[in-house]
């Protein structure tokens, strides 16, 4: 039996016919050496080798193609990252809210707790006086005139009714309009915390929409990085550009937060570029604005779209060491002036924060000064 499996084959024309025992075990044998032999081929040579002829092979990636691709991922990246940023910020922003009103309307309902026992002790009085002159008490100066036997005692008799009937009144009615304001006060903070939390859903909602494009942030720094590592170091020189001649020195000095912002973060060239970093080692760049700002005592807003809508907005013949410019039309890039047509930034993943003239940057936008 082991060499009935080629005991019979069929041929081409229909007919069966008998083999010689032991060879169609051979022809297998031989068949899987052969197959086993060109996958090993397959798996150790390129497989440009396996192909067709080089003539009919796709043109490896030009040096300038490369680099193009690094740089549109790389703005493309920066862009991601700002907005992921701004998420947070008007995350951030609303939670807080939401916890400050949500203690008005606590401290509001408290209040009205207590504003009911005034009010109970209030409404006695005024039911009092109801009840005496239901029972036929005069509690009016008609009254006071028939039970007094002088003008002083008519005096003093009217002046106690007048006393106790407005006492319980104002009472009554000082209690009330503090109870009315107190109630108008827990329902603002009520409102205000309601629609606070409706932010949060909303940006909690565009939160978890950037996070699913932070994730593509994510491949991307991953394609950046390879590309970056497969570049040769001609292709790394025009990346990062030649190195131009700033002298820091040239800089003004001053105790001015824009003169004290301007030589911190000059103090950083060199340092690395980290999508989302804020120092003091590696930044990107609104995160190096913040930074340097933030050694001068100033707070700027987070990202480089909320730069922009703050300082105040300078013209660009009318640039200082300090200002701020804005880069693209969506403002996804921000440097900061230091004189001369300079402009110091942290550019991309790869590029180290450098001095470079404004217009290396990117496409101008706009100038705000702090």
């Amino acid at each position: 039996m082991g060499d009935s499996i080629s005991a019979e084959a069929a041929t081409t024309d229909g007919r069966v016919s008998r083999a010689v025992p032991g060879r169609g075990l051979a022809r297998i044998t031989a068949a899987i050496a052969l197959l086993v032999s060109a996958v090993l081929i397959a798996t150790l040579l390129p497989a440009t080798s396996l192909t067709a002829a080089p003539a009919q092979a796709a043109p490896a990636r030009s040096a300038d193609q490369l680099l193009a691709k690094y740089k549109k991922l790389s703005v493309k990246a920066e862009q991601s990252a700002e907005a992921m940023n701004k998420a947070q910020v008007e995350y951030d922003k609303q939670r807080k809210i939401v916890k400050t009103e949500r203690k008005k309307a606590a401290a509001a309902e408290k209040k009205l707790a207590s504003m009911k026992s005034k009010m109970d002790a209030a409404q006695r009085k005024v039911d009092a006086l109801a009840r005496v002159s239901y029972r036929g008490a005069r509690v009016n100066r008609l009254y006071a005139m028939l039970v007094s036997d002088s003008p002083q005692s008519l005096l003093d008799n009217m002046s106690g009714l007048e006393i106790v009937s407005r006492q319980a009144a104002g009472d009554f009615r000082s209690v009330v309009n503090t109870a009315k304001a107190t109630t108008a006060a827990k329902k603002k903070a009520e409102d205000t915390a309601k629609a606070a939390s409706a932010a949060i859903a909303a940006s909690q909602k565009t939160r978890g929409r950037l996070q699913a494009e932070q994730a593509g942030l994510q491949v991307q720094g991953v394609q950046i990085r390879a590309i970056y590592e497969s570049m040769t170091g001609k292709q790394l020189a025009a990346l990062r550009g030649p190195k131009y001649k700033f002298d820091p020195k040239s800089v003004p000095k001053g105790t001015s937060p824009a003169l004290i912002a301007v030589q911190a973060a000059l103090s950083r060239i060199g340092d690395e570029y980290v999508w989302g970093a804020t120092g003091p080692k590696t930044f990107d760049c609104s995160g190096l604005m913040l930074w340097a700002y933030r050694q001068a005592g100033v707070t700027l807003p987070r990202t480089s779209e909320a730069q922009l809508a703050g300082g105040r907005p300078v013209a660009r013949e009318d640039l200082k060491p300090g200002d701020l410019i804005i880069y693209y039309p969506g403002a996804t890039h921000v440097g900061m002036y230091v004189g001369d047509g300079y402009v110091v930034h942290a550019s991309t993943f790869g590029v180290p924060v450098a001095v470079v003239p404004v217009d290396k940057a990117g496409p101008y936008n706009s100038a705000r000064r702090y």
